[in-house]
């Protein structure tokens, strides 16, 4: 395209990083972009420049989004120019508050080219639509037909002679004497809601009798969620009380006076023979609700969030930086301070509604960062100012976590029960852990659901082949079974689920942890404290003297731990327990660097299940596609095998990142009689061990699994990639020869 036909974009970021990315992104793409790193130089930029659209990041220290776009909205010369936020949270309060200060959309991070892409040109068509609905816009002219002498019967449609008709209809309706009857047949269409309190109804009412007699869907309420985002100009929707819905059938449209005959030909252009004109009638509050900053929606006892860019405003006036941060008072930490408590308790509850598993609270050099780990990935969704804000924050968290708000020097540990802190009904815990960092304390609060401690073992991502079998051996009478992986694989969950599997009335069930994460009925659980001496190993000394059947041990951290452990897998009873390590054959090798014997390590294990933990593709935008010469050799098929992959593409179910929850991926060792004779072999690897499990129990590896889980279309290749290293040999066990009919090969001999 022509420089001078480039359409203007304004983006706006305090991020740089951010703002970069998304100005490489449509400068390749042959817009014109200008840049604005704070909103004061968006303001500035905007008294020279006029864009065809803005790009505005939501939550910006200062001046932040949303007060730009309020600044905006009050120059009517902006009215036509589209405003997408871009934001880090996708909620039903963000999205009406949006709504109410003239955004047409928004973008959440971390940003998609694509998503990004699509939503530009979408909203471009957008800024003309509302420029020709800007020029095209004028007064109502109304037309006073006279009545019949009775109210007609009608079918459902609207003409110009409704409201002589509506008005005779509402004077039958009202019951009025023939005194006050004059004044409602002398009522213009502007004044509809003028009579409310001189008929002594409500506005519900009179919207109701609208509703009846032009034989239209009347909404009590109408929810943020409902609302379509960049179909209307929101000053226009104010104007005239009109809002678009959003509906996939039809153009919906929710107004209060449906015999505004202009507004109504202007909502006639937004109809096409795919996309009839649709219309429902609520009372004016419920629209001017949006503009108010307020949500309608459905009855509710408990109360409603609020938005934390509101939040931050009043905090920010409260801590305001110091010259001396060290000597920042700490008065946020009372109950007096309101901002701070509904702060802390939204982006907790935030947090479990975009189904995050950690929330960082990060200190930096001149501002507050939050983060929550989605998916097992890290994205940014708050940054706060002043950086002196950090101090209260934390007491705050630490005061509902029971810990010590004077020692800012040491880490500590505690943990949230957060229905004692919400009125929204949420019932989950949280589990903190702070640090001193150099700019001030770190927060990391895990997210511990009771909902999904309960989880099936079938929900957990095992193949039927290795569900088959981990199911067979928990219900072994004695032995060890551990699960390994790094920290955030999975590992207790698993645990968790198997305990439930086999716990019956008569199973004695005793676990010693640290911490204990999920609180399970009919087990016996303990929790570690190091302080007063209550060891692991203490624990487990213990628990042999108390009739265990089942044993569950946190994590085998160290010898003394282990020789416990085998030493109770080895009398009767049935031990589980956790280890860091890579993969399965590698924790035979850890045991014995520990300086445990291998004749204990072969003789006690049962079965070592490897894990991680791969983001699954969202079910809504998953695409297709053939894969090439190189991922079918990664995926381990042959040239001609049939096979389709899936790639993540990206949609607004699952935030644009193309992946939506997460999947296990399992490698299950269980030890034959040579595994165990090799075992007891002074100097045996782990590759070795690999090599020989794979040969002679057909173990699939890590890798396997998860490239099987990319061929079902659970996940992609790249995420695969992402989280296991592919085997230094061919290592495809025996069934998926049989299964995909892959042409043979032979084994490798064992370096054992």
């Amino acid at each position: 395209m022509e420089s001078q036909t480039k359409p203007r974009i304004l983006c706006v970021d305090d991020d740089r990083v951010t703002l970069r990315a998304i100005e490489r992104s449509l400068l390749t793409s042959g817009y014109m972009v200008i840049t604005a790193d704070s909103g004061n130089r968006a303001l500035q930029t905007l008294q020279s420049v006029k864009p065809d659209l803005i790009l505005l990041d939501a939550m910006m220290p200062g001046l932040d989004g949303y007060e730009v776009c309020s600044r905006l909205r009050q120059n009517p010369e902006f009215n036509s120019i589209p405003v997408i936020f871009v934001t880090s949270l996708e909620q039903k309060e963000d999205k009406a508050k949006a709504f109410a200060l003239g955004a047409a959309d928004y973008i959440t991070k971390p940003i998609q080219k694509e998503t990004l892409l699509n939503k530009v040109a979408s909203h471009l068509e957008t800024h003309a639509r509302w420029k020709e609905l800007d020029q095209d816009e004028g007064p109502a002219k109304q037309v006073d037909l006279q009545p019949s002498a009775e109210v007609a019967h009608r079918s459902a449609g609207l003409l110009r002679s409704d409201f002589p008709q509506f008005r005779l209809f509402l004077s039958k309706q009202a019951a009025l004497p023939p005194g006050k009857q004059d004044r409602i047949l002398a009522l213009n269409p502007k004044d509809l809601y003028s009579l409310a309190s001189e008929l002594g109804v409500s506005d519900e009412q009179i919207a109701k009798w609208v509703a009846e007699f032009l034989q239209l869907p009347y909404l009590q309420n109408v929810g943020a969620e409902k609302v379509a985002l960049g179909v209307l100009p929101p000053p226009f929707c104010k104007t005239n009380l009109v809002l678009p819905l959003t509906d996939e059938q039809k153009r919906t449209f929710v107004l209060s006076n449906p015999f505004n005959w202009e507004l109504l030909r202007l909502l006639k252009k937004y109809e096409s023979p795919t996309n009839l004109l649709h219309l429902c009638i609520t009372e004016p509050r419920n629209i001017l609700a949006f503009f108010k900053g307020g949500v309608q929606g459905t009855q509710q006892t408990t109360a409603a969030p609020v938005a934390i860019s509101d939040i931050e405003k009043k905090l920010r006036e409260r801590y305001q930086p110091a010259e001396d941060t060290s000597s920042t008072v700490l008065d946020g930490s009372t109950e007096e301070s309101e901002p701070l408590i509904v702060l802390v308790n939204q982006l907790i509850e935030n947090a479990y509604s975009m189904g995050a598993s950690d929330i960082h609270i990060e200190p930096w050099e001149n501002e507050i960062l939050v983060r929550y780990r989605v998916d097992g990935v890290l994205r940014i969704v708050n940054r706060f100012t002043p950086r002196t804000l950090i101090r209260p924050l934390v007491a705050r968290i630490k005061i509902m976590s029971d810990l010590d708000i004077s020692e800012r020097r040491l880490p500590q540990d505690g943990r949230i029960i957060f229905k004692k802190y919400t009125s929204r009904g949420f019932d989950f815990d949280l589990r903190v852990a702070t640090a001193p960092m150099n700019h001030g304390e770190k927060v990391v609060m895990r997210i511990l659901d009771k909902q999904k401690a309960v989880m099936p073992l079938t929900n957990l991502g095992f193949s039927t082949r290795n569900l088959t079998l981990y199911r067979d051996k928990i219900e072994t009478p004695y032995g060890m079974i551990l699960h390994v992986g790094p920290t955030g694989s999975g590992k207790s969950m698993t645990l968790y689920a198997a305990l439930n599997e086999v716990q019956t009335p008569e199973v004695n069930i005793q676990t010693c942890e640290d911490p204990i994460e999920y609180t399970l009925a009919g087990i016996n659980q303990m929790q570690i404290h190091r302080e007063i001496g209550l060891t692991f190993q203490r624990a487990l000394r213990s628990y042999l003297r108390q009739d265990p059947d089942i044993i569950l041990v946190g994590e085998i951290r160290d010898k003394e731990t282990a020789e416990i452990a085998i030493e109770a897998a080895l009398t009767g009873h049935l031990l589980l327990s956790t280890l860091h390590t890579n993969d399965a054959p590698s924790t035979v090798t850890r045991f014995i660097e520990m300086g445990i014997e291998p004749f204990m390590v072969s003789s006690s294990l049962v079965l070592i299940c490897a894990q991680r933990l791969l983001r699954r593709l969202c079910k809504e935008c998953k695409e297709e596609y053939a894969p090439n010469s190189d991922e079918r050799q990664l995926i381990g098929v042959d040239y001609d095998t049939e096979v389709t992959l899936h790639r993540a593409k990206g949609c607004s179910a699952c935030n644009g990142t193309g992946y939506k929850g997460r999947v296990g991926i399992h490698e299950i060792l269980v030890p034959d009689d040579a595994m165990r004779k090799a075992i007891n072999q002074h100097g045996i690897t782990s590759e070795a061990l690999k090599r020989m499990a794979i040969e002679t129990t057909d173990m699939t590896t890590l890798y396997w699994d998860a490239m099987e889980k990319a061929r079902q279309g659970i996940t992609s290749v790249e995420e695969a990639l992402a989280n296991v290293r592919r085997d230094e040999f061919d290592s495809r066990p025996r069934w998926m020869f049989e299964e995909l009919g892959l042409r043979s090969r032979q084994y490798e001999k064992s370096a054992a």
